[in-house]
């Protein structure tokens, strides 16, 4: 079993969120030839009146402006504590190996506060 360095894109451990948000975009890498994106979910807490969607989102430039990001990772929709690897992704499957800037991008689905990690690696 290989050991991950993963980056924390999100890190909602302490407050809990509760309005649709991005995160802070992160410079981590390209996924280039022999390069894998490996993407991890811990949702601490949850609100029991719904869950959270949380995606993992790219881009070529840190400003992430309108129409300038792409998805490439979107977790299950989680409504209680629980946590989740998503399928690592390769150049077959990142549309543009020039994505080095990474976010996290939540939408809880009531405004009662979910608290979670999002982290990613590309290794």
């Amino acid at each position: 079993m290989a050991i991950v360095r993963v980056t924390p894109i999100k890190n909602a451990s302490a407050t809990a969120v509760s309005t649709c948000d991005n995160g802070t975009a992160y410079d981590v890498g390209g996924v280039y030839a022999g390069k894998s994106l490996y993407a991890a979910l811990h949702v601490l807490s949850s609100s029991t009146a719904g869950g959270i969607k949380v995606r993992i989102q790219g881009s070529s430039s840190s400003g992430f402006g309108v129409g300038k990001f792409t998805c490439h990772v979107e977790f299950t929709s989680q409504s209680c504590r629980v946590g989740e690897w998503a399928t690592p992704l390769t150049t077959a499957n990142v549309t543009s190996t020039h994505r080095k800037f990474w976010r996290a991008n939540w939408d809880p689905s009531t405004s009662g506060g979910q608290k979670f990690l999002a982290s990613m690696s590309i290794q």
